[in-house]
């Protein structure tokens, strides 16, 4: 199993939460028992003899969810350390272990026929994951926005067209215009896109208008919508922001740095990106600096990003996140 399709079942399985039920102490059906959330992701594959045979092996990495007031949660938590020692070694309960495994094994068999071994349970305390919050009023407008730009790309992947889509309302403002260009980078330039889709989103200031330009890989298929529907909501909000600061009264700079730091860290375009990546957090179920690191991680080559540029502009998002 190549790189690839661990990644694509990664991202289906990325926020679904499976259940398991038992005691993490031991095997007994009449002993006290709990139920717990998880989630999962495979770390590599890894061949091994099963049966007298070789098998691939999902090597797989747990994430717990344990409600505060159990048994197994007040050792979490630490209550419980001078008899336990430390909380986050919850290989060493095989009840536990074990039973994500069958219960990872069982979800996977509808993409796979790999066997499972857990080999590591992270446990998060119920109420303490992240919270994030979004401004509802943008809510339904960007999820109308991104379904009508979703299901015209879907008639047709790589045909070249533009499309103006009948306004949008969101009511504190006059209706905005949304355009979409399907594929219109010439052929002799495609090598400068990002693959397998790239997306470039625009506010024309003063025409009330987002622009939105797509062009699809011609290796790609349906297999990108979920990577492409979470790249628009963040596209769609974050130009909204910017049709925000607009009819606040925002002075836009005239000057259109080229630095990425420069760039990127402006006031008007971190409040935008924070305002996307909140969107494209929330719809994922995943952490926000994960989602700010993944969209500047996957254009490093392309806008030739140094790790230490991108640490320096995460680390200023992240404090106009928490502000």
């Amino acid at each position: 199993m190549d790189n690839s399709t661990i990644e694509q079942i990664n991202k289906i399985f990325k926020t679904k939460k499976l259940t398991w039920c038992g005691n993490f102490l031991r095997y007994d059906d009449n002993a006290d028992q709990d139920c717990y959330d998880f989630t999962f992701q495979i770390d590599k594959i890894k061949p091994m003899i099963s049966v007298g045979e070789w098998k691939d092996h999902a090597l797989v990495e747990v994430t717990l969810h344990v409600d505060p007031k159990t048994i197994l949660g007040k050792l979490v938590s630490g209550e419980y350390k001078e008899i336990w020692g430390d909380s986050e070694q919850l290989l060493r309960f095989y009840p536990i272990k074990n039973g994500t495994a069958d219960k990872i094994t069982k979800a996977l068999k509808l993409v796979s026929e790999l066997d499972v071994i857990v080999t590591s349970i992270k446990p998060v305390l119920v109420g303490e994951e992240e919270t994030i919050t979004e401004d509802s009023g943008y809510r339904k407008t960007v999820r109308d926005v991104v379904r009508d730009i979703v299901f015209e790309i879907k008639k047709n992947l790589r045909g070249k067209r533009e499309i103006t889509f009948p306004e949008y309302n969101l009511g504190q403002h006059p209706p905005f215009e949304l355009v979409l260009k399907m594929n219109p980078t010439p052929k002799k330039h495609r090598h400068e896109l990002l693959k397998p889709f790239d997306v470039q989103a625009f506010w024309v200031e003063g025409e009330d208008t987002i622009e939105v330009e797509v062009d699809i890989d011609e290796k790609a298929g349906n297999e990108i919508f979920y990577e492409l529907i979470g790249e628009l909501n963040d596209d769609i909000r974050h130009e909204l922001e910017h049709r925000k600061q607009e009819y606040s009264g925002y002075e836009f700079p005239d000057k259109e740095y080229k630095q990425p730091l420069r760039y990127y860290t402006q006031q008007h375009e971190i409040e935008a990106q924070v305002a996307g990546f909140k969107r494209k957090a929330k719809i994922q179920g995943r952490n926000i600096e994960d989602v700010m690191r993944e969209f500047f991680n996957r254009r490093k080559e392309v806008y030739n990003l140094k790790q230490s540029t991108i640490d320096k502009i995460v680390a200023r998002l992240m404090d106009e996140y928490i502000k």
